[in-house]
């Protein structure tokens, strides 16, 4: 016996993967700590000025921006009908046999 949540799930759909998902979280962090060493790298070698202080400053908040980012788990999105389902009603079929009459 089937119940409400045996609904099958169209692939278009579902989720992303928890590997998938894992990947672009680590990918994301990645890049995140990647910005942060060139920022420290040009902080170092910029003697002076406004610059540097905005790229220490990166430094420093990137960390936990890459963190948070990384631990956030995937982006909810609001169900949605699939295209599948939304169209037209389905038309009652007319029977043949009474057409003519």
């Amino acid at each position: 016996m089937a119940s409400a949540g045996d609904d099958p799930i169209l692939v278009t759909t579902a989720p992303m993967s928890p590997a998938e998902e894992r990947d672009r979280r680590q990918r994301r962090y990645l890049i995140t700590m990647g910005v942060r060493v060139v920022a420290f790298v040009l902080a170092i070698f910029l003697t002076s000025g406004w610059v540097r202080v905005v790229l220490i400053a990166l430094a420093l908040v990137l960390p936990w921006v890459a963190v948070i980012l990384a631990n956030a788990g995937p982006m909810r999105r609001p169900p949605e009908t699939p295209s599948l389902y939304a169209g037209e009603k389905p038309h009652e079929l007319t029977d043949p046999d009474r057409a003519g009459r």
